[in-house]
């Protein structure tokens, strides 16, 4: 992929609704998540690279075949350009986007979603008013009832790099020094990758060895929405960027096994 790509996945079992027919639909996943993307005003126009026309440019999307892997849609942008002060990783935009699209072709039962976050094109120098967005997100969850917590495992992977692994231990302090009750009871988890077993694999990210360059970790997500997923991805990602991580990542967010499972 070129650089400023970011690419969304979402896995699961999906039910596509009776009345939407892949092979002669009009509006395809692409454009579907071209209309909300504008709708919400987050989709700049092509060859508009301003900082300020937007958050990306629509690239591509797609439907997977039922029955095939477990990944059933896929969506890829080209980032702005970013302005100083930065804002947070787009997680939670790109989420939010992609949520709605499998909402209108189906119903789907997401296990796992995914992001690929080019954090190489982050401006150098230090960054400000980040870990304001998300603070900023922060009453959108103030209300949920305490039974819609969930039980999830985050990796964050930087492939052949092992930046995010020398990381993992200072962003584990980092998380938890944060205070927001969106993503608690956090506890590092070493080794485990909560894309194990996620096909096909996020395009051109070349995956680390079974031991891995991730940090891991596992703790309990206010809801299981595609919000709070995109918040908890960009909340991760910050935590590495401040250690200076500055290659591909990608952040995947799933349901913690049941016990017994």
């Amino acid at each position: 992929m070129a650089d400023g790509t970011l690419f969304c996945a979402l896995h699961g079992t999906l039910e596509l609704h009776p009345w939407y027919d892949p092979a002669t639909v009009d509006a395809d996943p692409y454009i579907l998540f071209h209309a909300r993307s504008q709708t919400c005003r987050w989709l700049a126009a092509p060859d508009d690279g301003r900082p300020e026309a937007g958050l990306w440019g629509m690239n591509d999307a797609g439907l997977d075949p039922l029955g095939e892997g477990s990944r059933r849609l896929w969506f890829q942008v080209s980032q702005q350009s970013l302005a100083r002060p930065r804002r947070a990783v787009p997680a939670q935009q790109m989420l939010d986007c992609a949520g709605a699209v499998a909402d209108r072709v189906g119903r789907l039962d997401l296990e796992a979603a995914q992001l690929l976050v080019p954090l190489q094109d982050l401006p150098p120098g230090p960054d400000e008013g980040a870990y304001g967005d998300l603070v900023s997100a922060l009453p959108w969850f103030a209300e949920i009832p305490a039974q819609s917590r969930t039980a999830v495992v985050v990796s964050l992977d930087s492939g052949a790099s092992a930046e995010v692994a020398d990381a993992a231990p200072a962003m584990a302090n980092r998380l938890l020094q944060i205070h927001q009750r969106v993503f608690t009871d956090i506890t590092a988890v070493p080794g485990p990758d909560a894309a194990r077993g996620l096909t096909p694999r996020v395009p051109d990210f070349t995956a680390a060895e079974p031991e891995g360059h991730r940090a891991t970790f596992e703790g309990h997500l206010a809801e299981w929405s595609y919000e709070a997923i995109g918040w908890l991805m960009a909340f991760v990602c910050e935590a590495a960027i401040e250690q200076g991580v500055r290659v591909p990542v990608v952040a995947t967010v799933r349901l913690s096994p049941r016990p017994g499972g």
